[in-house]
């Protein structure tokens, strides 16, 4: 039935509805999203992703004047679920001289942490918290001691086994120095000896940089550098299998790489392939080449069988050139590998942003030397964030477009199977100049949304910022979408509208509206704006939203904060309205009628 439209509905909504939508991920690189800014710096940010999208994010904060770790967590959408300036984690003595730690999300997506500071002495221990998603310490107030002595520990990384155990391990410089390992249950009681067991040592070496994935049958698998001594030290890159014991689970430790070193200061990459190997990704210098260096990735099965060839597939052959810093990441579903890397001149004065795939045989797809996706100019280029996305990658950099220091940008770009950059080119995700992009961190939800956290200094002293980036190379926040870009008339049919406000949001009220009359200039009031134009639709789903048309207009968001709506087309409706654009867009709505979200709209048409 035809319904006259009447101005005055559309300016009761406003005077109904009257408080802007809150923090959410930014759609502007120049803005971002902040997850803490306050005096002092905050710095070393570590990130994971829980299994609806959200993100766990923690960091080291020095706000009080000693290096306190904070966490806050976000929603999938990017509104902020603990307090402004997050959860304190630790206001435990901390070194103002800070090392690598870890940060992972368990099954249960809680945050996992573990670091070092120095509550019981001048030297570092390690230590491990387990955080749930409403904020409650699971293993204590103070956490779990992983170990506590007198000798210099430092880059603890954790994993969850196959069994529900957590594995923590990390170098050991006493005496006789070691890589360590310890094993805690979930109620977070340590497993094996005080101070962990020893995994890795030999007379006279120096182990380092430990990194540790889960294998299978509660097993786990962790790689290291041979020795960090000296400058000549043999930096060979070793991997082995460990049982819950603590015993090997493979006859010998797997020599990764062996014909030359490492860099001293060094550390490689090692990420899980899912099925209880892990995919390794390294540079070292070649000697034949004049101390160039050259970049590699490895893959071990579970069984420590090498995969690829043996000391890895190299990335890029290109003559007079370094291959620095390559990060990788593992395509579950088709078995590649891709690497991007930062392209050197032989005096390092230049660089460029490069990137390979690696199938699951060993051989490279892009070419000898890789694809070039920024030219070897004076544009500083910094470490790389890889995620799989689709069938291929995407890339994330933190570069000065200008060579200038201090001025630090972060693009991004999408790499399809072929090595087609997906987006026609880079994105930006932060084009507001800042400094300390190269410390970033980012993880990938299910549906192929990346989101990076980086430190930054736009306001003076370090913060935090974050942003996300959708695998269309879009940013922000989506919180609707239609399943159909097209109804027919004569046919019918209907339009599944599924809403998707965060958590954040779960269990509040929503109202669906409509219009058939465009999104601009849309409508505004009282701080809100909504991308519907007033018209006889509008106020059809403003007065009416139980009409037999319509389904789902108006109710409560689940615990996830979603909800499904429906446009009921009946067969034979009005032939008039072909070549219509139908929009809708959401609110959300708190007590007293103030607006807590406005959406973006979407949009189908009606042909005949």
């Amino acid at each position: 039935m035809p319904i006259p439209v009447n101005p005055a509905l559309a300016a009761l909504f406003f005077l109904v509805l009257t408080a802007p939508a809150g923090a959410q991920w930014s759609d502007n690189p120049l803005q971002n999203t902040t997850v803490v800014a306050r005096p002092g710096d905050q710095v070393l940010p570590k990130s994971a992703v829980t299994s609806d999208g959200g993100r766990w994010v923690a960091w080291f904060d020095n706000a009080s004047g000693n290096y306190d770790v904070y966490a806050q967590r976000f929603d999938s959408k990017g509104h902020a679920l603990f307090a402004t300036g997050g959860l304190l984690v630790s206001g435990n003595t901390q070194s103002s001289s800070l090392v690598n730690w870890d940060l992972i999300v368990d099954s249960s997506d809680n945050a996992v942490l573990a670091f070092t500071d120095t509550r019981n002495g001048g030297d570092l221990d390690v230590y491990a918290y387990r955080i749930s998603s409403a904020g409650n310490f699971l293993w204590g107030a103070n956490g779990v001691t992983v170990s506590v002595n007198a000798d210099f520990e430092a880059d603890p990384m954790i994993t969850e086994t196959s069994s529900g155990d957590f594995v923590v391990v990390w170098p050991n410089y006493g005496p006789t120095p070691a890589i360590r390992m310890q094993r805690i249950s979930s109620a977070g009681v340590a497993q094996l000896a005080v101070d962990g067991v020893v995994i890795a040592s030999e007379p006279g070496v120096s182990p380092a940089f430990a990194r540790v994935v889960a294998g299978n049958n509660g097993e786990v698998v962790v790689s290291w550098v041979r020795d960090l001594s000296f400058f000549t030290s043999i930096k060979h890159l070793r991997a082995q299998a460990f049982q819950p014991s603590g015993a090997p689970a493979w006859p010998l430790p797997v020599e990764v790489f062996n014909p030359y070193n490492l860099p001293i200061a060094y550390s490689p990459q090692m990420l899980s392939d899912g099925a209880g190997g892990a995919v390794m990704c390294w540079h070292a210098s070649n000697p034949t080449r004049g101390g160039l260096f050259d970049a590699f990735v490895q893959h071990l099965d579970a069984s420590g069988l090498e995969l690829l060839p043996h000391n890895g597939t190299l990335l890029s052959t290109a003559a007079g050139m370094s291959h620095i810093d390559p990060t990788a990441a593992f395509n579950a579903a088709t078995g590649a590998i891709v690497v991007f890397w930062s392209e050197k001149n032989s005096g390092q004065s230049l660089s460029g942003w490069y990137a390979q795939q690696v199938d699951s045989f060993g051989a490279v797809s892009w070419g000898a030397n890789g694809k070039q996706i920024l030219p070897v100019d004076s544009a500083t280029k910094f470490l790389s964030q890889v995620a799989a996305v689709g069938d291929g990658a995407v890339g994330i950099l933190g570069w000065s477009p200008t060579g200038t220091y201090g001025q630090d940008e972060i693009i991004s770009t999408r790499l399809n199977a072929a090595g087609a950059e997906v987006w026609g080119g880079t994105r930006d995700l932060c084009s507001l100049p800042t400094n300390q992009s190269t410390r970033m961190t980012s993880s990938v939800s299910a549906d192929e949304e990346v989101v990076v956290f980086w430190e930054d200094s736009r306001n003076g002293s370090d913060d935090i910022f974050g942003q996300n980036i959708h695998a269309d190379g879009t940013l922000g926040a989506d919180y609707l979408a239609v399943d159909v870009a097209s109804l027919s008339l004569a046919a019918g049919g209907t339009a599944t509208l599924s809403l998707d406000a965060g958590s954040a949001f779960a269990g509040k009220a929503y109202w669906v509206l409509g219009s058939n009359t465009g999104t601009a200039p849309g409508l505004n009031g009282h701080g809100v704006h909504l991308d519907l134009n007033n018209g006889r639709y509008f106020q059809l789903t403003f007065s009416n939203p139980t009409h037999s048309l319509l389904n789902g207009f108006r109710g409560t968001l689940d615990a996830n904060g979603r909800a499904t709506a429906a446009v009921l087309v009946p067969a034979g409706f009005n032939p008039g309205l072909a070549g219509s654009q139908i929009n809708h867009a959401f609110v959300t709505v708190e007590a007293g009628g103030v607006v807590s979200l406005v959406s973006e709209s979407v949009s189908f048409a009606l042909i005949p």
